[in-house]
């Protein structure tokens, strides 16, 4: 790995501790700008196109003109994947609302949850704070972003992994980093995007597991008494892949033991990422 971890940017390569952003972009003055983090196993980041085309959906919705294609964000991050030595990481991608708009690519530890939280399982409390479906910025991933930032703090502040919202109808939406399921009478459910949901890459990946193994799964609108009779539930993101919940604030979910879908989802999940990285 290089002593100097650089960053790709639209001006130029740059050192990672060095300022990219100008103090009179919009996204220092107002965090309007946009990002996404996907993640590379063995050097091959797993569903580029998609990402990017949810980022391009967001600044078309916004009137961005993005500084790059897919094609130069491919060829980017994989020339920093090689010159970091990092074939499992964590990539970012920025772009800012300028004028003019700018991008930066980095390369960045993984940082997944520990193995003990897979065997274990994790707790998730609801949030105080709710997601609306008619703001401007819903199911769009942002750079203004601290509501999220905060929203996590103060649920790993109480203990828990993670922060879960609801809407402003009292529906149950989405956590700060992650899509959340869970597994009620034999069926699968999970929030729709008129939730106000951003829809994520590999909830759609574990979309189409579950289709594929003809497992039933519903997407919805539900309040957070749903949860009361799960058998067992999970997060979806691109870092912690399927993560099993095995608690909702101090109630436990079947006894507090990680299910055995969210196992078997898990697995399988690893399965189509090498078969679409090969």
């Amino acid at each position: 790995m290089t002593s100097s971890p650089l960053v790709w940017t639209t001006r130029g390569w740059s050192n990672s501790s060095a300022p990219w952003i100008p103090v009179g972009d919009l996204a220092a003055q107002h965090g309007f700008g946009f990002f996404e983090t996907l993640r590379a196993y063995r050097g091959r980041v797993f569903r580029p196109e998609q990402h990017f085309a949810r980022m391009a959906r967001s600044a078309r919705q916004f009137r961005v003109k993005l500084p790059l294609d897919a094609r130069a964000f491919r060829r980017a991050a994989g020339e920093l994947l090689t010159l970091h030595g990092r074939p499992d990481a964590r990539v970012r991608l920025t772009v800012t609302a300028g004028p003019p708009p700018l991008a930066a690519i980095q390369v960045l530890p993984l940082a997944p949850p520990p193995d003990r939280a897979y065997a274990r399982g994790v707790s998730v409390w609801f949030s105080p704070w709710r997601r609306c479906t008619q703001a401007a910025l819903a199911g769009h991933k942002t750079m203004n972003y601290f509501e999220n930032y905060w929203a996590r703090a103060e649920a790993q502040r109480r203990g828990h992994f993670e922060a879960i919202f609801l809407n402003e109808r009292g529906e149950v939406a989405e956590g700060t980093r992650a899509n959340l399921f869970w597994v009620s009478g034999g069926k699968v459910f999970t929030p729709a995007l008129s939730t106000g949901i951003l829809a994520g890459v590999t909830r759609t990946a574990l979309l189409e597991i579950l289709r594929a193994r003809r497992i039933p799964v519903e997407q919805g609108a539900w309040g957070p008494e749903a949860l009361d009779d799960a058998q067992e539930a999970f997060l979806a993101s691109t870092i912690v892949e399927v993560l099993p919940v095995v608690a909702v604030g101090k109630r436990r979910i079947d006894g507090g033991r990680p299910g055995t879908l969210a196992k078997l989802l898990r697995q399988v999940f690893r399965r189509k990422v090498e078969a679409e990285l090969k």
